[in-house]
């Protein structure tokens, strides 16, 4: 079987930048599947395998299928149309003077990329681009662990060990440059604070769209230093129970970064607001009751 055409080529590069963008890192994958595409059958049979394992361990991956969103609206295109144009391309493929293993391949290919890019239609709606640096060298990208989440998770530089009733800084050697109207919040992982005594303490934090130093976590260890003291008849101290240390080891993920659109106020003054709008339910905090 002859190797790919120019023309052949062509058509699968245009089809599948429609799908990654013109700038998205995924067309080096696209190269890679060119050139296995131009091998000989045998060869081909060996490699096409492993190229499909990595495609679907790329494709999930909550980041990856975001950026692929991402490339895709900066385009122009809808998913739907997107969608429309793959399918009738698939079919065209069979045209193309190529074996049946590889026309399969590259259908099972492209059907890879249009189902991550489904998984995102209807969760991530707009994507802001977010300028970030990493400013330490064991430094990680936030990542999402699920396509669905609001928090970005957060990643320790390294073992970070907080006593009982003590409060520390733990940088994260992460910088960023939000867009004019964002900002970004620190909360904490629901699983650390659910099974340990650490809390992020000024939950939930703000890093302001103008901030540009590294960002570091208030990390508290809620634990007292004295949990517990055991006095005999005599009056005298037969046992101590003191709190524990927690450690956050390092790689491990210990909070997350919401990302916030922020409206102003714009406050004008006047002599009274019941002026404004006479409702008033009067009392004090907690004036509702608790049920």
């Amino acid at each position: 079987m002859a190797d790919l055409t120019q023309g052949q080529v062509s058509e699968v590069m245009e089809a599948l930048k429609l799908m990654l963008g013109e700038d998205n890192e995924g067309i080096e994958e696209v190269q890679l599947l060119l050139q296995a595409l131009a091998t000989d059958e045998d060869t081909f049979g060996v490699v096409a395998p492993g190229i499909m394992q990595a495609l679907q361990q790329s494709l999930n991956n909550p980041n990856d299928k975001l950026a692929i969103t991402q490339g895709l609206n900066a385009t122009g295109h809808k998913v739907e149309d997107l969608t429309r144009d793959v399918t009738h391309f698939m079919g065209e493929i069979d045209k193309i003077g190529l074996s049946a293993q590889k026309r399969d391949f590259i259908k099972q290919y492209f059907a890879a990329w249009i189902s991550a890019i489904n998984d995102t239609e209807g969760i991530a709606k707009r994507l802001v681009p977010t300028a970030i640096e990493l400013c330490h060298k064991d430094a990680k990208i936030p990542q999402y662990a699920h396509i669905s989440d609001s928090g970005a998770d957060v990643y320790a530089l390294e073992d970070i060990t907080v006593k009982p009733g003590e409060t520390v800084l733990v940088p994260t050697g992460l910088k960023v440059a939000l867009l004019p109207g964002f900002e970004l919040q620190v909360r904490p992982k629901s699983g650390r604070a659910l099974k340990t005594k650490l809390r992020v303490a000024n939950t939930p934090g703000t890093i302001d769209q103008g901030y540009r130093d590294e960002i570091k976590i208030i990390i508290e260890n809620v634990e007292p230093c004295i949990k517990d003291v055991t006095i005999d008849e005599d009056g005298k101290v037969t046992s101590i129970l003191y709190g524990s240390d927690f450690t956050i080891g390092k790689g491990e993920k210990f909070c997350q970064l919401v990302l916030n659109e922020v409206p102003k106020a714009a406050f004008y003054r006047v002599s009274s607001v019941m002026e404004v709008d006479e409702e008033n339910r009067l009392g004090g905090f907690g004036s509702t009751g608790l049920i």
